[in-house]
């Protein structure tokens, strides 16, 4: 089954190649990808189900308003309400302005999830879920058994609008869930159920949702065009609390990540002959070290470093660190070789690449030393 909404911005352009004789912008790679997509999971999934966004007066909405964890979490959260919401017939929206509206960053692809408040909002009845904080525990742990081993369609059935903050992986147990087993099947068609899990479905879930606005896309493709015809290195550095990032939790065993990864990468460019160096970072120095360790061959894109959950709320460039942010997530989607740390940010950003798991190594810092993932 292929879909008319899969198509390639140049028409000229060889699927069935990565390797191409133009350079590709953001979205023409994000168009070609959705191509593949759709082969890989075309004659499995029923695709159409998953993009048809319910008309249906009852909602579901993936809720940020303060506080919901870095990036890797939202999409853990985002994804799952999406998924609760196809499970439960509800139209499904995102209502996220911290630490700014999302729309400055992503807009709807496939998938419309436009938040749009209802025009008699005093008459909706409202379940509002937050199971972001860890503790006190309870919240957590009773949406966690809902969601696994419960009918949470009849259960929600008495409210217009179901709210939910969370950062917690619900797709997986949901699609396991013995009373939706139907339902489930509808979705998943011919896909093996001991397959059904949030890491293997991301990678379609977020190109089915989210487009790049102009300014993502901008920044995006200055890394692309500078990495034409290179074998691109993507490098992920995550510190915690620094002086670029004074409001993290700080991680003791990270202080020397930088120089472990450049002696890893010294060893490893004599399989290359003409790398290019992208990297991001929550540390400002990290950067800087790269750059000169690779004056020639190496970029950054330029802007405020943000933790998108924890930052001075004063500052005047919220916003432009959050779109850097998200630009920063889709050159990680296009490298070659990918050398990262471990986080949520860079892992969920790995998932996007059509190889996710060649050329693809981890940072250890707690024993100090680069494995292949």
């Amino acid at each position: 089954m292929v879909f008319s909404f899969f198509f390639i911005t140049d028409p000229k352009a060889q699927i069935q190649s990565i390797v191409l004789t133009k350079q590709r912008s953001l979205l023409e790679r994000n168009n070609e990808r959705l191509v593949l997509l759709n082969r890989k999971y075309g004659t499995l999934l029923n695709l159409t189900e998953f993009i048809t966004n319910s008309s249906a007066e009852k909602a579901m909405i993936y809720s940020c308003k303060s506080f919901c964890g870095g990036w890797g979490d939202r999409l853990r959260g985002i994804t799952s309400v999406y998924i609760l919401a196809l499970l439960t017939h509800r139209r499904f929206m995102i209502d996220m302005n911290y630490p700014c509206q999302i729309a400055q960053a992503l807009e709807p692809n496939l998938v419309n999830w436009t938040y749009i408040q209802h025009t008699s909002p005093k008459n909706r009845t409202r379940l509002l879920i937050n199971t972001v904080p860890s503790w006190p525990a309870t919240a957590r742990t009773i949406m966690a058994n809902t969601v696994k081993s419960e009918d949470f369609v009849k259960q929600w059935s008495a409210y217009d609008e179901v709210w939910i903050s969370t950062n917690s992986d619900y797709m997986t147990p949901a699609l396991h869930n013995p009373y939706l087993s139907s339902r489930t099947r509808t979705l998943l068609g011919r896909f093996p159920l001991t397959q059904v899990k949030m890491q293997t479905l991301f990678a379609l879930l977020f190109e089915f949702l989210f487009k790049p606005t102009l300014p993502v896309q901008v920044r995006v493709n200055s890394i692309l065009a500078a990495a034409y015809h290179r074998h691109l290195i993507c490098l992920h550095i995550r510190i915690g609390k620094n002086p670029t990032n004074p409001l993290d939790y700080a991680f003791t065993t990270r202080g020397n990540t930088t120089q472990y990864m450049l002696n890893f990468l010294d060893m490893y460019l004599l399989n290359y002959s003409s790398p290019f160096f992208f990297v991001t970072s929550d540390s400002g120095q990290a950067i800087s070290d790269v750059l000169h360790h690779f004056p020639n061959s190496s970029m950054t894109i330029t802007g405020p470093i943000l933790h998108i959950d924890r930052f001075d709320r004063k500052s005047s460039t919220i916003c432009d660190g959050f779109i850097k942010a998200i630009a920063d997530f889709y050159v990680l989607g296009e490298c070659q070789t990918s050398l990262l740390s471990r986080s949520g940010f860079s892992s969920w950003a790995n998932h996007r690449r059509l190889k996710p798991n060649e050329n693809l190594y981890y940072y250890f810092d707690k024993i100090r030393t680069v494995q292949k993932g």
